[in-house]
């Protein structure tokens, strides 16, 4: 018998899902996303050994896309500009929208664009969906991958609301003129840079921690001021953000929620579990969430609700920890210790079994 399952939201996390369901046998799955075009904006997204795997899972190899790796990182002194300490990553990093556009295309004929959903209802047999176009749906399964703002999320767990965790940052791209081969950030993880486009270009990040929009009235070279001073592979990206490329403000929201599956509705990626950028995890969890419901989903004889139970039994102890992980890295981030700890990092999140 056919399972039917929706999606909502065509992001990374719903589209991954959609692609690790297709390949299931009896398996019939669609993706509403409310946008009227899939795109993204151009910003870095670095994915660990343990992400590049769930992607595997579901049927995805980043041959394809275009990637760089990054195998270290050098830390600098924000105030002497000495290099403190050098970091194993083994990460690969991808622009956005070059991820979102490759998850895309194989799935197009999957996804009703410019549509949102208006109603739900479990009815323990199926769930019955409503949509803003006026037509309905049943559905044995609907997984809210509908972001940080998940409606999802509001119309089926009552919330909550995502929450400012004490920082802003600001991302940018500029030209690598200087032809810098190394990853570099601040001791304090208040400002670094990954390489992209084949080396071609610096992409850069700045934090900014306080309240809620602090700093957003003031210019990229304005606050490239108090790093004016820093030598190496950094001031590189210092001189670069005195000429004001484009730049993206965002202040840094989190969703930190128990309730993730209820009867045959779950939630998953951001809508679940939203974190800090701070440690660039956010994407790769959501990839894992999707590599367990994808396998739950198809398991012969199981029953939904208990299948997405399992998802969260599973999934919930890992994301919470890496969240976790992130929050700290982000309140500590402008204080002489606040580079990550990217040794613990990279065993964080590493088994699907709880603990217990």
């Amino acid at each position: 018998m056919t399972r039917r399952v929706l999606i909502i939201g065509a992001g990374l996390t719903g589209l991954a899902l959609a692609h690790g369901l297709r390949r299931a046998k009896d398996i019939d799955v669609s993706i509403i996303e409310q946008a009227p075009v899939i795109t993204e904006a151009g910003w870095a997204i670095g994915l660990t050994g343990r992400h590049v795997d769930a992607l595997r899972q579901l049927g995805l190899t980043l041959e394809d896309i275009a990637a760089d790796t990054v195998s270290r990182t050098i830390l600098f002194d924000r105030e002497t500009s000495v290099p403190v300490g050098i970091a194993d990553m083994g990460i690969v990093v991808t622009s956005r929208s070059n991820l979102q556009l490759w998850l895309a295309k194989p799935v197009a004929d999957l996804v009703r664009t410019g549509i949102t959903p208006t109603a739900i209802t479990d009815h323990g047999g199926h769930v019955e969906v409503g949509f803003s176009d006026g037509s309905t749906g049943e559905f044995d399964a609907v997984i809210g991958a509908d972001g940080i703002n998940s409606w999802t999320r509001h119309a089926v767990f009552a919330g909550p609301e995502p929450s400012y965790v004490g920082c802003a940052v600001i991302r940018f791209q500029v030209p690598n003129i200087d032809g810098l081969d190394v990853t570099a950030i601040t001791s304090d993880g208040s400002l670094g840079y990954f390489i992209l486009n084949g080396g071609t270009t610096l992409h850069g990040t700045l934090f900014l921690p306080g309240e809620a929009d602090n700093h957003r009235d003031r210019t990229l070279a304005e606050l490239a001021e108090p790093y004016r001073d820093l030598r190496g592979p950094l001031s590189s990206l210092v001189r670069a953000m005195r000429a004001e490329p484009t730049s993206f403000y965002a202040n840094i929201n989190q969703v930190v929620t128990d309730d993730w599956a209820k009867g045959r509705i779950a939630l998953a990626g951001d809508a679940a579990h939203a974190m800090s950028p701070r440690i660039g995890q956010g994407a790769g969890v959501g990839f894992q969430d999707a590599a367990v419901l994808s396998e739950l989903l198809a398991l012969p004889d199981m029953p939904v609700p208990a299948a997405l139970a399992g998802y969260a039994t599973i999934r919930q102890p890992m994301a919470r920890l890496v969240q976790q992980h992130s929050h700290t890295a982000t309140l500590r981030t402008g204080q002489a210790n606040g580079a990550l700890d990217f040794g613990t990092l990279a065993n964080v999140g590493t088994t699907h079994q709880r603990s217990h």
